[in-house]
């Protein structure tokens, strides 16, 4: 990739589902670090070593399953798995603004430094998602979130480490 950017061919390099170690690795060895990490990031699986150790180095983070992933096949769910979209503290922080619990989760993502890309196909949701601009968490609300880290995965990586490939859920998410 670095030969691409110096062919002018791409302009800027990112990784997907890079762990700090994997992030250190890259850094100590290529001569152009990434610029941009697309990982899981919600309120349940908040990342803050991640989301530090990219700002110190200079590194975006994009936040993929910012809503959850609640339209992921039934198969990749586990049983019981928790709703973000209907978490309590969400839902109360919602009525109190006057606006739904996505937008509360894409604000809270926002105000971290991190961009977000939910999915929808929808377009009167993909409108109401670009509206984040017009929700002010409080500071009250943006700690009232950050006590619901749970470290959970919605994206497990489990679909990766199938039929023969090289990756393990251990060395997927190899966060220490």
């Amino acid at each position: 990739m670095e030969d691409m950017v110096d062919k002018g061919l791409c302009k800027h390099i990112g990784v997907s589902n890079f762990s700090i170690k994997k992030l250190a690795g890259l850094i100590e060895t290529s001569r152009l670090k990434p610029e941009m990490n697309q990982i899981e990031l919600h309120p349940y699986l908040q990342q803050p070593a991640m989301l530090d150790y990219c700002h110190r180095n200079g590194i975006h983070l994009t936040a993929y399953s910012p809503l959850g992933s609640g339209d992921r096949p039934a198969a990749l769910k586990k049983e019981n798995e928790p709703v973000l979209l209907k978490d309590p503290v969400i839902a109360a922080i919602a009525k109190h603004h006057g606006t739904t619990e996505a937008l509360v989760l894409l604000t809270w993502a926002t105000n971290r430094g991190t961009a977000v890309i939910p999915k929808s196909v929808d377009p009167g949701r993909i409108e109401q998602n670009l509206k984040t601009k017009y929700v002010l968490l409080t500071e009250a609300d943006m700690q009232a979130i950050n006590t619901l880290d749970r470290n959970w995965r919605y994206v497990t990586g489990q679909f990766w480490t199938g039929g023969g490939s090289p990756y393990t859920l251990a060395n997927l998410w190899d966060e220490s």
